[in-house]
C-alpha cells in the first residue's frame, strides 16, 4: 500500500472487487475482555445505556462504535466516480474472539450474493432513467425530433426529423450516428457539453437555438435541449442527452412594416429588421436574411429604438407583436 494512504482510499481506489479484508479495530479504549452480544434492552452493543439518549447522541456514539468495531469489508462495484462498499462489522465482538475463517467464509458468500442483486438494481435505475427520457421525447412528437446522447449516437428520432435537418444543411445521420454540418448548431451541442462536463455553479444556457430559412422561404427554428437522467442510487450522474427539435417561427404579416412605416416614419430597411429580428430573436440570423452586415443591421436596430420609443429586442418585439393584432 502507498504510503500515507488509509484502508479506506485503498480500498475505494485499487482493492479487488469482491475480495474481502479484514477490518481491526482502531479504538484504543477496547480491551478482549469486551461486550458479548447478549446485550441488555435500551443499550447499545458495547454496553451504552443510550435509553434517554437524543438522536443526535445516539448517531454519534454508533459512528463512534462502527468505526472503531472489528470486521470485514469488500468493494463491489467500482466506477470512475463512486466505489460501493459492503461491510459487516462486529460491534459485540472484540478481534480476539472471532473465527476469522468461519466469518470470511460467511463474509465472501453474502458478497456473491449480493453482487447479482446490486447489478439488477442498477440496471432497473438505469432503465428507469431511460423511461423518464423517452416520456420527455414523445411529449415533443409534436414536431420533427431527434434524441441523441453525448457521443451523437442517435437513440430514436420521428420519421421525417434526419432528412429535414439533412435539408436544412444542419446534420445528417449516418451508421446510427449524427453527423453536424452547420458550425453555429455545432458550437450549440458543444456548449452545451461543456455545461454538463465543467459545471460553474452558475446559471447556464440548457437550451441552444439555430434559425435557418428553407428552400421554400420559411424560417425554420432548430432548438437543442438537454435532457439530464436524474443520479441513481449509486451516485453516478449519467450524461445528458440532447433533444432536438425543427419547428417553424411564428410568422409575422408584411403589413406590420406598412404600419411601422407610416406611424413611426421607419424606413423600409428599418421596419423589415424589426418584422424579421422579432421572428427570429437573432441579430446575426436577421442580418443574413437581409444580406447586410452586423454593423449595419445594428445601426438599423439603433434608429427603429429611437423611432419607437423601446429600448430593448424584447419590448420592441411586444410592439410588433401588438402592431400585428397578436395580442
Amino acid at each position: 500500500m502507498t504510503s500515507g494512504r488509509t484502508a479506506l482510499q485503498f480500498l475505494i481506489a485499487e482493492a479487488s472487487l469482491f475480495h474481502p479484508y479484514c477490518k481491526t479495530s482502531i479504538d484504543k479504549g477496547r480491551t478482549s475482555g469486551g461486550p458479548t452480544p447478549e446485550t441488555p434492552l435500551g443499550r447499545d452493543p458495547d454496553g451504552t445505556n443510550l435509553s434517554g439518549a437524543s438522536p443526535e447522541e445516539t448517531e454519534r456514539h454508533q459512528i463512534t462504535l462502527l468505526s472503531g468495531a472489528p470486521g470485514l469489508v469488500s468493494p463491489l462495484r467500482r466506477t470512475g466516480k463512486s466505489t460501493i462498499l459492503f461491510a459487516c462489522l462486529f460491534t459485540a465482538h472484540t478481534p480476539e474472539s472471532i473465527d476469522n475463517a468461519i466469518a470470511s467464509e460467511t463474509f465472501a458468500t453474502i458478497v456473491k450474493a449480493l453482487a447479482p442483486g446490486l447489478r439488477t438494481y442498477l440496471r432497473l435505475e438505469q432503465e428507469r432513467s431511460f423511461s423518464q427520457i423517452h416520456r420527455v421525447f414523445l411529449s415533443a412528437l409534436g414536431s420533427p425530433a431527434v434524441l441523441i446522447n453525448i457521443d451523437r449516437d442517435i437513440l430514436v428520432n420521428t420519421p421525417t426529423a434526419l432528412d429535414m435537418l439533412e435539408e436544412l444543411g444542419m446534420a445528417a445521420g449516418s451508421s446510427s450516428k449524427l453527423l453536424v454540418k452547420n458550425k453555429e448548431f455545432e458550437n450549440g451541442l458543444q456548449a452545451l457539453a461543456a455545461d454538463h462536463q465543467q459545471p460553474t455553479g452558475r446559471e447556464t444556457p440548457k437550451a441552444q437555438s439555430v434559425y435557418i430559412t428553407s428552400r421554400n422561404g420559411s424560417l425554420k427554428r432548430i432548438s437543442v435541449e438537454t435532457v439530464a437522467p436524474p443520479p441513481s442510487k449509486s451516485g453516478d450522474i449519467a450524461p445528458p442527452f440532447f433533444l432536438i427539435r425543427v419547428t417553424e417561427t411564428a410568422e409575422l404579416s408584411e403589413d406590420v412594416e406598412t404600419i411601422l412605416h407610416d406611424h413611426y416614419d421607419l424606413s423600409l430597411s428599418e421596419a423589415h429588421l424589426a418584422r424579421y429580428l422579432t421572428m427570429t430573436g437573432s441579430m446575426n440570423v436577421t442580418a443574413d436574411h437581409l444580406g447586410i452586415t452586423r454593423n449595419t443591421a445594428k445601426t438599423h436596430l439603433r434608429r427603429v429604438y429611437e423611432k419607437t420609443g423601446v429600448h430593448t429586442q424584447l419590448q420592441l418585439a411586444r410592439l410588433v407583436h401588438k402592431l400585428a393584432g397578436l395580442f
